[in-house]
């Protein structure tokens, strides 16, 4: 007999379900790459409506727009930031010209520049503001003589107090403009025959039912694919609002051109055979990274990734990647080629500054007539680096008219001419946009302080290296000079070393101050102020450990005063051992080569009896991170940290998440360019340090700050 049903055999255990954890998971059910793609099938079709409505081409803006065009549609591209549109921070970007969207208005007499932000906004910065800049000031500088050109921005997303404080920043933005691009108006302005007018369109806008005409100027139709959504990610049956945003944290290597052509096996395949299905398609789709593209007004400088590059064609060849490029073909063993050793991401614009030394005698050995030689420059990306040389070139070989001149002699140098060449660049594609480590480099290299010496040729690379053929080897493209493993060359010293002899010669004590915030009521929030010292540190001779025999260490010691937020006082005292390590081997446990990059900071728990009581954290590789000019820097990982102007400052997160008994401890570190011996001698040093603790009894974040002159 059936046993009749109880309350349990009704209610979920609570120790199994929570709210919490069933709401999580049925936001990531709805956030899934089938539900993303598609919503922006959903929202292409009103893309495409839009069009056809106006009668006017389909411009992506960057990167989310191309997702809401399909392939055939697409006529163009635009970089056009919203972070430029930030309120109190509108900007004109000289990096950003978008001057290619005048060829398409030619054209077509205007286009729709599509764009979509994600839930919580009616419309993306870029297009309510962003946009609306850009117009305004292109208006008033080449239609200066027909009336003062209002700005223009969506009354229903922007207010009249933000309006009227972006208006009074037109005079300056025109300003830079006209600085910068005085010499092309004349060319501009044979492009455009009437002002611009942005218009914005939305789902919930009423679209016209035929298209309109415009007589007094060329419409910029502002198109924002996604309709609102204004309630929870559950609230839509499975539609996301601005799905294709943010595409690295849920495409999985999927892209626009990929999605548009495999549309049909792409949403008829399950959930869980997606990430295999992307991965097969990109893997077919993958073939030459970047088509070579013509730097204007010159008819023989290209700039091109160095992926699967096609030297076909080229004369001339300057790659900026770690390695030499290598070749199968015989044609490419007669080209001229220097290669400039750059490592990857932003660790190579440093690099530049020194390469760049090579670039000087490399053109003077080219030919009489330069202008009959095609030069290709490539780097990993085709879009940073490369651009960096590209601009180089531009400023101190290349006339007014584009054409070569060996003599370097072209120009008198300073900030102002260096802008007006990047414009060159910007123009001729877009997003060449180098980073700002990259033109950082390039200005150095164009206008070196006089009051320091220049920066000497990396050790093993001198003027040998400018060659007139490629050797047909293993290597083809290496130059006639000892291999690089003869001539080894230190891209970088260790910074690990370099942060421990900072810590370890600083015999000043270091001020810091603490700031603990706590989940729980019953773990005090509060700061801590106080000081650190470091000194020199032996373990018990009764200690063995690889560590203690083999490596330096120091022993970490502070004292301070705990304030709670309720006011009560404590005094707080603790140590730790800070060792600089070696990385083992993975076959048998011994450690690697005598090589920097392997080296690494750990901490260790610090017993007054053991000596090394355990280990704490370890630090993971070190990064260089980008930091505007007096603003903030802020990553998903940590809060916001206010930095200095020009300062560099690296970061780096614990190799692996540490349990410390029931409690999970989770490390990151922030070190200026002071105590990586990068700043400006006299600089005040500084370096952060934060853990995020979860366990049973603990849920609080620790962040210090330490820092002396």
């Amino acid at each position: 007999m059936a046993q009749p049903l109880t309350q349990s055999d009704l209610i979920f255990p609570t120790a199994s379900l929570s709210i919490s954890s069933t709401l999580s998971s049925l936001k990531r059910s709805t956030l899934s790459i089938h539900n993303r793609l598609s919503s922006i099938i959903s929202d292409s079709k009103f893309v495409g409506s839009v069009s056809h409505t106006y009668g006017l081409p389909l411009v992506a803006n960057e990167r989310c727009g191309s997702w809401y065009i399909p392939l055939e549609k697409k006529v163009g591209s635009a970089y056009f930031k919203s972070t430029d549109g930030h309120t109190n921070e509108w900007s004109f970007s000289l990096r950003r010209l978008n001057m290619q969207i005048l060829d398409i208005i030619e054209e077509f007499g205007g286009c729709v520049i599509v764009d979509s932000t994600r839930r919580g906004k009616s419309m993306p910065d870029a297009l309510s503001k962003t946009i609306p800049i850009w117009c305004c000031v292109l208006n008033r500088a080449l239609f200066s003589d027909s009336g003062p050109h209002e700005l223009y921005t969506p009354p229903t997303a922007i207010s009249k107090s933000e309006h009227a404080q972006m208006e009074k920043r037109m005079s300056a933005f025109l300003k830079q403009f006209l600085d910068i691009c005085k010499p092309d108006l004349p060319e501009l302005r044979s492009k455009l025959k009437k002002p611009l007018r942005p218009i914005w369109v939305m789902q919930n806008s009423t679209l016209p039912e035929n298209p309109p005409e415009f007589h007094e100027f060329c419409p910029i139709v502002l198109c924002t694919a996604s309709r609102r959504v204004h309630g929870g990610e559950m609230s839509e049956g499975g539609y996301i609002q601005g799905a294709a945003d943010d595409h690295e944290a849920w495409a999985q290597g999927l892209t626009p051109p990929i999605f548009w052509k495999h549309k049909e096996e792409l949403l008829g395949t399950n959930e869980g055979d997606l990430p295999d299905l992307i991965g097969q398609l990109a893997k077919q789709e993958k073939g030459p990274d970047v088509v070579p593209i013509v730097i204007k007004p010159t008819q023989t400088l290209f700039i091109s990734s160095s992926g699967n590059v096609n030297l076909q064609g080229f004369n001339v060849v300057i790659s900026c990647t770690p390695e030499p490029l290598s070749t199968t073909r015989k044609e490419d063993l007669k080209k001229k080629y220097l290669h400039l050793r750059c490592a990857t991401n932003k660790l190579g614009s440093r690099d530049l500054r020194t390469q760049l030394l090579h670039l000087p005698s490399f053109f003077s050995s080219l030919s009489t007539s330069p202008n009959k030689d095609k030069i290709l420059i490539c780097c990993p990306t085709g879009k940073d680096f490369s651009i960096g040389v590209a601009l180089a070139v531009l400023c101190l070989y290349t006339k007014e008219d584009g054409t070569i001149d060996l003599t370097g002699t072209v120009a008198k140098l300073n900030k102002t001419f260096i802008k007006q060449r990047l414009t060159w660049i910007s123009n001729s594609g877009a997003g060449l946009n180098p980073s700002r480590e990259t033109l950082k480099a390039i200005n150095a290299f164009l206008m070196p302080d006089p009051s320091t010496s220049p920066p000497s040729p990396p050790p093993g690379l001198n003027s040998t290296l400018i060659y007139t053929g490629l050797e047909d080897s293993q290597d083809p493209l290496n130059p006639k000079i000892s291999k690089p493993e003869d001539s080894p060359v230190t891209l970088h010293s260790s910074l690990p070393k370099t942060l421990f002899h900072t810590l370890q010669t600083t015999s000043a004590p270091w001020p810091f101050t603490r700031t603990l915030t706590s989940a729980l009521p019953t773990h005090p929030s509060g700061t801590v102020t106080g000081t650190a010292t470091f000194t020199p540190y032996t373990p018990p001779t009764s200690i063995s450990t690889p560590s203690s025999e083999a490596h330096p260490m120091l022993l970490y010691a502070e004292e301070g005063e705990f304030v709670t937020t309720t006011n009560l006082r404590f005094t707080a005292r603790q140590k730790y051992i800070y060792a600089l390590n070696k990385m083992l081997n993975s076959t048998d446990g011994t450690e690697s080569a005598e090589t920097p990059e392997d080296e690494y900071i750990s901490v260790y728990f610090h017993s007054e009896t053991a000596g090394l009581d355990g280990l704490f954290v370890e630090m993971g590789p070190l990064s260089l991170i980008p930091v505007p000019g007096g603003s903030s820097h802020e990553t998903p990982s940590e809060p916001k940290v206010m930095q200095g102007s020009e300062e560099e400052v690296w970061e780096a997160q614990n190799r692996e998440q540490h349990l410390c008994g029931a409690d999970l401890y989770t490390a990151f570190w922030k070190f200026g360019g002071g105590m990586a011996g990068s700043a400006d001698e006299g600089e005040a040093k500084w370096w952060e340090v934060r853990y995020k603790v979860k366990g049973p009894k603990k849920d609080y974040v620790s962040r210090t700050r330490y820092s002396r002159a």
